[in-house]
Order: C-alpha cells, then sequence, then structure tokens
C-alpha cells in the first residue's frame, strides 16, 4: 500500500490574525463558532496553532463570519 496524498481540500491559516481578527470584533469562541456553524473546539484549535491545516470549506466560514476575505486569514510567507 502506498502512502495517502494529502487532501487537495486542505488549506493553511494563520492562527494568530484569526484570534486577532476575532478579539478586534469582540467575539467569543462560542460565537465566532456559532456564525460560522463550527464547534468552539475547531476555532480553539485553529487559534491555538501558529500554521494549522483546515478545510478550505472551514476557512471560507470563518472569513465570512468575521466580515473578512479569505486571504485575510492567509499566513504570511515563511522567510
Amino acid at each position: 500500500m502506498s502512502a495517502r496524498p494529502p487532501q487537495v481540500w486542505t488549506t493553511v491559516l494563520d492562527g494568530q490574525r484569526l484570534r486577532q481578527l476575532r478579539h478586534e470584533r469582540a467575539l467569543s469562541q462560542e460565537k465566532l463558532a456559532s456564525l460560522a456553524g463550527l464547534s468552539p473546539t475547531t476555532v480553539a484549535r485553529l487559534e491555538r496553532l501558529p500554521r494549522p491545516l483546515c478545510r478550505g470549506r472551514t476557512l471560507a466560514r470563518l472569513a465570512a463570519a468575521l466580515g473578512e476575505p479569505p486571504a485575510a486569514l492567509d499566513p504570511a510567507p515563511e522567510n
């Protein structure tokens, strides 16, 4: 058996930027999760990691709940 290829529906987001945008809008993790149709555990996990993997759909839901384009959650390039 061969190794599974990476899923094409995954993307990377900037966990720190997600937390920053949530704080700027005075949202709790629970409220953001509710607005995005996600679990609070998912929001907490994504904020805790610097460059977490998530589904593109999850990224789009978070961005929409924050009133931002998905690109606003893209991580800065690593140097």
